[in-house]
């Protein structure tokens, strides 16, 4: 509301609010200043414990030509609390080997032993894989599983082999339980005779990139007995989510509502949730006790993650809009965190836009607890990997390692609150918000 004065007290008054309008704006500013020196001291970039220049271990990460094919050409995981196993590409040429295949993509990948926090190599040893697919996965309790095209092996500290596996068809997917206790293998199953599948090789012609589809085996294994819990057969690959005791199914349901099931190898399924999608989820078990499901809604474009238990209980909400592509994870051995991982890319992209290089911004990786999805640490990777594995935590997940800025870093994490502090307490909700780049 506008009041009109006499024009001299007027004038003494315009004065007077003319000084107050200064001295407010100087408030103003200092008050800003101010916010803006504690916002930027409490929001400011970690610092690393630990830096290890990776040039001197002749690293080349790959050029962004490769950005999209989601290949593996390095890793980086703890062995323990104080030493490292790092692998990526080495350069130069190799020698074609007799039983070289006319699609094979070889390359030599080095491994490294490093010791933290001084980056002394401790042990090394070079590999000859065949292809760009994922080639190792940590087993826990420093212990390794290296796959060369359709075999496995075992390794540790010592980076010596000792064979696990032979497959005598292609090996389609490797998947480990949360607990690196049971690995799921599948292999081709051939459906055609002989005859059949030379017809149709020849049919497809010489610039076929795969030759007839077969069924697929999918074979459940004990790691530390090779002991065979189940096998199927499928029309596909499928990336179940599986845990050291069972595995979860979705059941389509009425509308975009969808059940979730565990199917145990021995005993009854049971209904672990109804979930509400507009898409099918995707499950990623953490443990045995919890899973992590990934839905998304009509509503929005943005993609929700949700920490649910295996009695249906939402522990946690997890969200990152459209513009975050292609999520990758690494959990802890004691299962207390988890590293999430996103490609941020320049403008919003759906399931099936196409989008180029160019356009990814940034590799974002989040460290939370698992137990309550509190957000623990954000950094970013450099170079971008679609295929992640350029971070990892340590066993306990009070280290956090991510391949920055031509180093290795090691960031030091706030203890994790043990599992049993949160016994009988009713689950914990949050919900961090996954924005644009800082």
């Amino acid at each position: 509301m506008q009041v009109l004065l006499p024009s001299g007290r007027k004038r003494a008054r315009e004065r007077a609010l003319s000084g107050l309008r200064r001295l407010g704006i100087a408030c103003a500013c200092l008050l800003t200043t101010a916010a803006g020196a504690a916002k930027h001291e409490k929001v400011g970039p970690p610092k690393p414990s630990a830096r290890i220049d990776t040039a001197p271990l002749d690293y080349h990460p790959l050029s962004n030509f490769y950005l999209l094919a989601r290949s593996s050409s390095s890793s980086l995981d703890f062995i323990d609390n104080q030493r490292l196993l790092f692998t990526f590409r080495a350069t130069g040429l190799m020698k074609r080997l007799p039983d070289c295949q006319p699609d094979d993509e070889d390359q030599l990948i080095r491994a490294l032993v490093i010791h933290l926090p001084d980056g002394n190599i401790e042990r090394s040893a070079e590999w000859r894989m065949h292809d760009r697919g994922r080639y190792l996965w940590a087993l826990g309790n420093g212990k390794f599983m290296l796959r060369q095209r359709d075999s496995l092996e075992l390794t540790d500290a010592s980076l010596e082999l000792q064979p696990f596996l032979q497959s005598t068809s292609p090996l389609r997917l490797v998947k480990l339980s949360p607990d690196a206790r049971l690995v799921l293998v599948e292999t081709d199953l051939e459906k055609h005779t002989e005859e059949e599948h030379r017809r149709l090789q020849a049919e497809a012609g010489s610039d076929a990139l795969f030759g007839p589809r077969e069924d697929v085996l999918m074979t459940f294994l004990r790691i530390s007995d090779r002991t065979v819990l189940l096998r199927a057969r499928a029309l596909s690959v499928s990336d179940v989510p599986i845990t050291s005791e069972g595995y979860i199914e979705t059941l389509a349901a009425q509308g975009d509502h969808w059940m979730l099931r565990y199917r145990p190898f021995s005993g009854k399924p049971t209904v672990i949730a109804n979930v509400a999608s507009s898409c099918k989820p995707n499950e990623d078990p953490l443990s045995d006790k919890t899973t992590v499901v990934t839905v998304c809604t009509d509503r929005s474009p943005d993609h929700i993650l949700q920490a649910i238990s295996m009695e249906g209980k939402t522990l946690w909400t997890y969200r990152w809009d459209s513009h975050y592509i292609w999520p990758t994870t690494a959990a802890s051995e004691s299962g207390r965190r988890i590293a999430f991982s996103t490609l941020q890319v320049a403008r919003p992209v759906n399931t099936y836009d196409p989008f180029d290089e160019s356009e990814v911004q940034a590799q974002r990786v989040d460290v939370l607890d698992a137990e309550t999805g509190h957000l623990e640490l954000t950094q970013y990777a450099t170079p971008a990997l679609s295929a992640g594995q350029n971070y990892a935590l340590s066993p306990e997940g009070d280290r956090f390692a991510v391949l920055r800025d031509n180093a290795i870093e090691i960031y030091d994490l706030p203890p994790a609150v043990p599992r049993s502090a949160d016994a009988g307490k009713p689950p914990v909700t949050a919900t961090p918000d996954l924005g644009g780049a800082d």
